[in-house]
């Protein structure tokens, strides 16, 4: 289904991917301005049990541990995953997983 921000096109069928800022901070040192932001990154499946939804959070977090980001006038410092998130909803009678992780993501300004 793609990899999308905040959410998913109408009709996009899953699995799909959504990331989203979750928080920020600006941190002032001597040597300038860095951020320290929280992402939450997961994979939504219309599966009844969650291991689709498990998998494609494997494939994702092997991407996002450690990986090296392009910030906007920014050096980046970090992108590790600091929590899980996992969960089931009900959407007009249908199951949805939601499996991923929020991602620390440390950047120097540049």
């Amino acid at each position: 289904g793609g990899v999308y921000v905040g959410l998913a096109p109408q009709g996009t069928t899953a699995p799909y991917v959504v990331f989203q800022f979750i928080s920020g901070v600006d941190e002032h040192t001597f040597a300038g301005r860095s951020i320290n932001a929280l992402y939450q990154v997961q994979a939504i499946s219309r599966s009844r049990w969650p291991k689709e939804a498990e998998d494609i959070d494997t494939v994702t977090d092997g991407l996002m541990e450690d990986a090296t980001l392009s910030v906007a006038n920014y050096s980046q410092v970090l992108c590790r995953r600091i929590s899980v998130v996992a969960y089931t909803e009900e959407d007009q009678g249908a199951i949805v997983q939601h499996v991923g992780g929020l991602y620390r993501i440390m950047a120097d300004e540049s």
